[in-house]
Parts: C-alpha cells; structure tokens; sequence
C-alpha cells in the first residue's frame, strides 16, 4: 500500500522529519512512502531524499500569516491547478490515501476525494487563529477519514464539545532510539569543535529560526544565565527562510546586544543527533499559539539532556514537569533563566531528569510507537468508505504518544 505524504512547507521540519522517521518502520507494516513537497527553495527535499524517500516537487502554495492580500492571492489563484496536479499524482503513483500534513491546505484533501481514496489528516500545532481554525475544521469534518492530533490539548483545541465522526488518534513525531542517545564521545567531541569546555554550562535550542519558535527569547535567557554564570555558552541549531530573513536579522541584532560576547553563541544547522549530547540543559521557547509537541522535547530527552519548556500546545504531555523536565509560562525569559541556572547548578538532577526523560520517550516516543499510530490511523481511514462518514458515532483511539 502507498501512502502520499503532501508537504507545503520548504523548509525540514517537523512534518518532514516524522515522514522519513516512520518511513522503515511503515515498510516493515506493508506501507510505502511517497511525499509530494512544493517546489520552493528550501533545504526538504535534500534531507527528505537524504532519509530515503520518493519525493515529488511540484508547485504548492500555502496560506500565509500575513494580513497582506498579495501573499494568499496566489494560493487562491494557482489553487484549482494544484488540486488537479495532486489528483494527478495521486493516481499516476497508485496512492491508497493520502496524508495531509497541516490544518490550513486542503489541496490534497481535495485531491484524494476526486482521486476516490481516503484522506488522513494530522493537526499539528495550535497556531491558527479562532475563526479560520473553525473554519477550517469544518473541512475535516467533511473530509478527513481519520485525524491525526499531536497531543490531546491539541485534539481538545480544535474539537472542544463537538466530538468528531470519524477516528482520532493522538502522536508524536517520534524518535529513532539509536540515533538519538547519550554518547560520552559524541559530548567530548562536540564541545572541542565548538570550543567549549568540558566544565562549561552548554545550554542549546534545536528549532528552525521562525518566530513561532520564540528564539528572540533563547537569547533573552541567555543574557540572564550569562549574567549569573559568565563561563556559560549557547546553542542555536536550526534552518532559515528564505521568508523570514527579516526575523533572522533580528535575531542576530539582538543576540549583538544580549552582553553575551559573540564566540558563545554558537548558530549552526548541523545534525542536531550530534548536538544534544554535548549539552546540560535544553530550552524550548515556542511562543503561545504555536506547537502541538516539538520533536526536539523528545530527541533531547532521548539523549538525557533534561528540557526547560514553554507551556504551548501539548508540549507538557511529553516535557512532564518535574519529571523530566520544567515547564514555565510562555514569553519569560526570566522563568526560563531561572530553571536553566537550576539545572545547570545540579549534575544529579540533571541526570535524574534525563535518566527519566529517556524512559519516556523509550516507552512513549519511538519511532516504532509514532508508525504504529500511523498505520492504525490508515487502516481506519481504508476501512472507512466516504459514503459512511456521515452520521456515525464518534470514535476516540489513542496510543504510540502523549496518551495518559
């Protein structure tokens, strides 16, 4: 069985990285990948074809955050043509459904329902406003075969008292255990490329540079632990856009004027499997209205590197407080620098935490856990013929990720 993957988004991210996570694993389950990526500058299709898989690009607009009609008139405009593409693709590749990997595009949906086969679709943040998030679930509702939501704050988010007709499922993007792990070496080398001392507090962000991720306030944090420990240093791992270069140079005039000499800001895109293990503490600053769960809370964790999170989406159904890690409010540097100096003071609690946080992923967080969700949610949606999905009684399934 194939399944299309339809991604809208330039730029690896979280989306990108779950399709090839589960790519191996949904093979062993008797499902092939294939993902149909728009044909923007970007650095996915690179590391999409880098993990292996069959990746179309084609044109594929996206609606944007903007209040300016110019940037959603040509998603308007090249609308029809793309859903014909896809449907096209669709059929030339023998696709058996077809994943949508967003709220806010409905082209593939669009596409499968002309094409006859099922759409799956995952809701993967928190980020849309309230009148178009309505909006838009009022598509899903007539459209999808089965949902896909990171977490259950995110299911609750976008169904609130309306329970759903169809299947709905609750995952994570997953993590390959093997990869990701702590590794003394790893940790020694790392440091020494960067130049960073063994004994040095390293605290670090795995995000793409957008401000959704909030990365304005990494650096405001790490003014404050700068300030209360001066042998600190800093990691910001991610991607640019092309779209958000403004935001970027922000980021950088900001990082100028943080009193954090230059050399202990460290920006790379690099791996972050090589990152990880060479920091203490790791912070998530996603802004509110934004994540569903970011993928880095559980690649760190994976590598014992505890987390200090914002309080976003469902980020605290994997970051559990005091457990794992911390959560604190969003957009306070002043709670993140106090939580990070904590844990940068305590070696025994930084290990408790990442000792836990690896169990958790272990048990909850796997790649293994995150494809057996996938291939569930598929069979549901094949098992599901849109001449039955209205007036069905609601199904609630979980498994594979944040379920309690």
């Amino acid at each position: 069985m194939r399944a299309l993957w339809v991604l809208h988004f330039p730029v690896y991210g979280g989306p990108h990285n779950t399709a090839v996570g589960v790519r191996e694993p949904l093979a062993d389950l008797g499902w092939k990948t294939v993902a149909a990526l728009t044909d923007e500058p970007g650095n996915a299709e690179q590391r999409l074809t880098e993990g292996g898989l069959e990746t179309v690009t084609m044109p594929l607009h996206r609606l944007r955050a903007s209040w300016h009609p110019r940037d959603n008139l040509r998603t308007a405009a090249a609308f029809r043509g793309e859903v014909r593409a896809l449907e096209q693709l669709i059929r030339a590749r023998s696709c058996d459904l077809v994943v949508l990997t967003g709220l806010m595009n409905p082209h593939g949906a669009i596409a499968a329902r002309r094409a006859g086969v099922p759409v799956v679709w995952q809701v993967l943040d928190t980020r849309t406003p309230p009148v178009p998030r309505l909006a838009a679930m009022a598509l899903v509702r007539r459209w999808a075969d089965s949902v896909m939501f990171t977490g259950h704050a995110v299911e609750d988010l976008h169904v609130g008292g309306r329970p759903l007709n169809v299947p709905s499922f609750q995952f994570t993007g997953g993590v390959d255990l093997q990869r990701f792990c702590p590794d003394p070496e790893m940790r020694t080398e790392t440091r020494r490329r960067f130049g960073v001392p063994d004994d040095a507090l390293f605290v670090g962000t795995v995000a793409n540079l957008n401000p959704m991720k909030g990365i304005e306030y990494f650096i405001r944090t790490a003014s404050r632990v700068f300030k209360e420990n001066p042998g600190s240093w800093f990691l910001i791992n991610g991607s640019t856009y092309a779209t958000h270069r403004a935001y970027t140079a922000a980021l950088h005039r900001e990082a100028e004027a943080s009193g954090v000499p230059s050399e202990r800001f460290i920006w790379t895109g690099g791996l972050p499997q090589n990152h990880y293990p060479a920091l203490d503490v790791s912070l998530i600053t996603s802004r509110p209205r934004s994540e569903g769960i970011s993928t880095t809370a559980s690649e760190s964790l994976a590598c014992e590197v505890p987390v200090v999170a914002t309080d976003v989406g469902s980020v605290r159904e994997v970051v559990r407080n005091g457990v794992t890690g911390v959560v604190v409010p969003p957009d306070s540097p002043e709670a993140l620098a106090r939580e990070t100096l904590r844990l940068g003071a305590d070696s025994a609690l930084r290990r408790r935490l990442g000792q836990a946080g690896r169990q958790e992923v272990a048990e909850h967080h796997s790649i293994e856990a995150t494809a057996s969700v996938c291939d569930r949610a598929f069979r549901a949606a094949l098992q599901r013929p849109s001449t039955i999905r209205a007036g069905t009684e609601p199904v609630r399934q979980t498994g594979g990720g944040p379920a309690r």
